[in-house]
Protein backbone atom coordinates (compact mmCIF):
# COMPACT_ATOMS: atom_id res chain seq x y z
CA UNK A 1 0.00 0.00 0.00
CA UNK A 2 1.03 3.57 -0.61
CA UNK A 3 -0.36 7.07 -0.30
CA UNK A 4 -0.88 8.79 -3.64
CA UNK A 5 -2.39 11.81 -5.34
CA UNK A 6 -4.91 10.77 -7.99
CA UNK A 7 -7.82 12.01 -10.09
CA UNK A 8 -11.10 10.34 -10.91
CA UNK A 9 -11.29 8.29 -14.09
CA UNK A 10 -12.63 9.99 -17.24
CA UNK A 11 -15.96 8.35 -16.35
CA UNK A 12 -15.95 10.02 -12.93
CA UNK A 13 -15.23 6.96 -10.81
CA UNK A 14 -12.52 6.22 -8.28
CA UNK A 15 -9.70 4.13 -9.80
CA UNK A 16 -9.84 0.44 -8.83
CA UNK A 17 -6.46 0.54 -7.07
CA UNK A 18 -7.61 3.20 -4.55
CA UNK A 19 -8.74 1.39 -1.40
CA UNK A 20 -9.38 4.45 0.80
CA UNK A 21 -9.64 7.82 -0.87
CA UNK A 22 -11.39 11.12 -1.29
CA UNK A 23 -9.13 13.10 1.02
CA UNK A 24 -7.82 16.67 0.67
CA UNK A 25 -9.10 17.61 -2.82
CA UNK A 26 -7.23 20.34 -4.67
CA UNK A 27 -8.60 21.83 -7.87
CA UNK A 28 -6.37 21.33 -10.91
CA UNK A 29 -6.58 22.34 -14.59
CA UNK A 30 -8.02 19.07 -15.90
CA UNK A 31 -11.51 18.92 -17.41
CA UNK A 32 -14.43 17.67 -15.31
CA UNK A 33 -14.67 15.05 -13.78
CA UNK A 34 -10.88 14.94 -13.37
CA UNK A 35 -10.60 18.54 -12.17
CA UNK A 36 -9.53 17.68 -8.63
CA UNK A 37 -6.38 16.01 -7.36
CA UNK A 38 -7.28 13.80 -4.42
CA UNK A 39 -5.24 11.95 -1.80
CA UNK A 40 -5.83 8.30 -1.07
CA UNK A 41 -4.40 4.97 -0.01
CA UNK A 42 -3.75 2.70 -2.99
CA UNK A 43 -2.45 -0.75 -3.76
CA UNK A 44 1.07 -1.07 -5.10
CA UNK A 45 -0.39 -1.47 -8.60
CA UNK A 46 -1.16 2.28 -8.72
CA UNK A 47 0.99 4.03 -11.29
CA UNK A 48 0.78 7.45 -9.65
CA UNK A 49 3.80 8.59 -7.71
CA UNK A 50 3.44 8.06 -3.99
CA UNK A 51 4.43 10.41 -1.20
CA UNK A 52 7.99 9.49 -0.17
CA UNK A 53 7.25 9.71 3.55
CA UNK A 54 5.08 11.36 6.17
CA UNK A 55 7.07 14.60 5.99
CA UNK A 56 6.44 14.85 2.22
CA UNK A 57 2.73 14.39 2.87
CA UNK A 58 2.80 17.03 5.62
CA UNK A 59 4.50 19.44 3.22
CA UNK A 60 1.73 18.81 0.67
CA UNK A 61 -0.92 19.66 3.27
CA UNK A 62 0.92 22.81 4.31
CA UNK A 63 1.68 23.91 0.74
CA UNK A 64 -2.03 23.67 -0.07
CA UNK A 65 -3.02 25.57 3.08
CA UNK A 66 -5.31 22.92 4.50
CA UNK A 67 -6.78 23.93 7.86
CA UNK A 68 -8.26 21.36 10.20
CA UNK A 69 -10.84 22.99 12.43
CA UNK A 70 -13.64 21.13 14.16
CA UNK A 71 -16.82 22.91 13.02
CA UNK A 72 -18.52 22.33 16.36
CA UNK A 73 -15.80 23.04 18.90
CA UNK A 74 -13.72 25.39 16.70
CA UNK A 75 -10.60 23.55 17.93
CA UNK A 76 -7.82 23.52 15.34
CA UNK A 77 -5.88 20.29 14.89
CA UNK A 78 -2.26 20.85 13.82
CA UNK A 79 -1.37 19.63 10.33
CA UNK A 80 1.36 17.42 11.81
CA UNK A 81 -1.24 15.42 13.76
CA UNK A 82 -3.55 15.10 10.74
CA UNK A 83 -0.64 13.94 8.57
CA UNK A 84 0.44 11.41 11.18
CA UNK A 85 -3.07 10.01 11.62
CA UNK A 86 -3.56 9.73 7.88
CA UNK A 87 -0.12 8.17 7.38
CA UNK A 88 -0.91 5.58 10.04
CA UNK A 89 -3.62 4.20 7.72
CA UNK A 90 -0.77 2.61 5.80
CA UNK A 91 -0.10 0.41 8.82
CA UNK A 92 2.90 -1.83 8.42
CA UNK A 93 2.96 -1.18 4.68
CA UNK A 94 4.68 2.20 4.98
Amino acid sequence: MKMIKYTLTPEGTVPDYVVDGGYFPVENNNPTPQNYTIVGIATDTATEESFADEDAFLTYLQDNNFKFKNPHTKVVTPSRIVASEMWSKLGDNQ
